[in-house]
């Protein structure tokens, strides 16, 4: 018998007996790939209803918001907040003490005019104010300032500010129309309680009686450079002093220019130029005495009146944050030129006159809750009249005195809302010398946007 026989058909046996076992392998394969995709239809049949069922929601909550917006508004009662407007009030007292009689103050050179006096000697009402301000509509914005001060013993209420502004113009261009501080200079364009002393620089004092205001139109624009740039004009109704007398048209007018920048995160500045110019009927002159019982004569200017001013503003704060650390440095120069008549009675005499002056002031606050500072202020002027005497009357001082002023400040900030300060004047304003010590606290109440630069 042939060998070989047995073994190919153990082979062959051993071969065909496995076949059956791939092919359940095989089926079972077919059987799970089949599962799969039943269970992955499954899940897409899923996510189509629950998309579905979010689609249904989205479109119903859609309907609800168009159902709002299309029901008539609830009629409400009218009443004063009906349009809403923010609502502040900024309140100061302050305490007085001088070493010379308040009622004699004058400086020398200048005509006080306006508020120019000094406050009322021991507790006054300071200058308190009642803002209301709110966007009209997409297009305008306004504001009215209402003060109180105390002023010759009484206590006057005036309309400080009371204007319209337009908002949002895409050429860069705003208006302004009403009443508003002129912008002249830094410091004018601020209300007092936002200066850095309790009282004014001594050439605001000797040429506004403190502040410059007018009732007129200001157009400004800000060019589209990197660099910050504005600039600007306004014309007013030119009876706010140094300006005079009824104008049937334009009384004055202001052109004036600003640039500034950062230097680093650390530094910023701001450069600014204007020139103001009115042409004063019947500018009275006081004699200098803002207070006392008996007025001083009084000698009428008439004529053109013109005004440059160059302001200088740096500040520093570490990172940018001013809150915890800042040094600010303000200083200012005046130069007015009057070149008319003088006036008094019979009496008449050609009249040129200039006052000069500035000044410069640096604060630092070295914590959150304080901050000290020092101002020094310069005065000078010149005058020449045909009359020599209307010079006198007038209490325009020839003699080329020039009064200075040095002033050291201390701030205590509670808050933001809260601030008391106490200040020291050795005043040279005149031929005798005064020490002035002024106590201050100033609280702020309600809606009370940020300061400008």
């Amino acid at each position: 018998m042939n060998s070989k026989t047995p073994l190919a058909a153990m082979i062959s046996l051993a071969l065909f007996s496995t076949a059956p076992v791939y092919a359940d392998d095989l089926s079972d394969l077919k059987a799970e790939v089949m599962q799969m995709r039943a269970d992955y239809e499954q899940r897409i049949v899923e996510l189509e209803q629950r998309l579905q069922h979010t689609e249904t929601k989205t479109q119903q909550v859609q309907q609800q918001v168009a159902q709002v917006k299309a029901a008539p508004s609830p009629v409400v009662a009218q009443s004063n907040n009906r349009f809403n407007p923010a609502i502040s009030a900024v309140l100061n007292g302050q305490f007085s003490d001088y070493q010379n009689n308040a009622d004699d103050y004058e400086i020398s050179g200048f005509s006080l005019g306006g508020e120019a006096g000094l406050a009322r000697e021991g507790f006054s009402l300071g200058e308190s104010e009642i803002v209301l301000s709110a966007n009209i509509d997409q297009l305008l914005y306004g504001q009215a300032t209402i003060a109180l001060h105390d002023h010759e013993g009484e206590t006057e209420v005036e309309v400080e500010e009371a204007f319209i502004e337009t908002l949002g113009l895409s050429n860069g261009m705003t208006v302004r129309a009403g009443r508003f501080f002129s912008p002249i200079g830094y410091l004018n364009e601020k209300h007092i309680h936002a200066w850095n002393f309790a009282d004014a620089p001594l050439i605001y004092r000797g040429l506004f009686g403190n502040q410059l205001s007018t009732d007129g139109l200001k157009l400004s624009y800000v060019l589209p450079t990197e660099q910050y740039i504005e600039v600007g004009s306004t014309v007013g109704n030119g009876d706010q002093h140094p300006g005079s007398g009824e104008h049937n048209g334009i009384g004055d007018w202001l052109v004036f220019a600003k640039t500034g920048g950062d230097i680093g995160t650390n530094h910023n500045w701001q450069l600014g130029l204007s020139h103001w110019q009115a042409s004063p009927d019947d500018r009275e002159y006081s004699g200098g005495h803002s207070h006392g019982g008996g007025e001083a004569e009084s000698v009428a200017f008439n004529g053109d009146t013109d005004i440059t001013n160059l302001s200088f503003v740096y500040k520093w704060a570490p990172q940018g944050n001013f809150r915890q650390q800042n040094f600010t440095l303000v200083s200012e120069y005046f130069y007015l030129n009057d070149d008319g008549k003088l006036s008094h009675e019979d009496e008449l005499a050609s009249y040129e006159g200039k006052q000069y002056g500035g000044f410069v002031e640096g604060i630092y606050q070295f914590s959150p809750q304080w901050k000290t500072g020092v101002r020094y202020d310069w005065l000078g002027s010149k005058h020449r009249a045909s009359d020599d005497e209307l010079l006198e009357d007038a209490d325009l001082d020839a003699s080329g005195y020039h009064p200075q002023r040095y002033s050291l400040v201390l701030d205590w900030l509670p808050s933001e809302f809260s601030r008391v300060r106490a200040q020291i004047n050795h005043d040279k304003s005149s031929s005798e010398d005064d020490t002035q010590f002024l106590l201050q606290y100033t609280i702020s109440i309600g809606a009370h946007g940020a300061h400008s630069f």
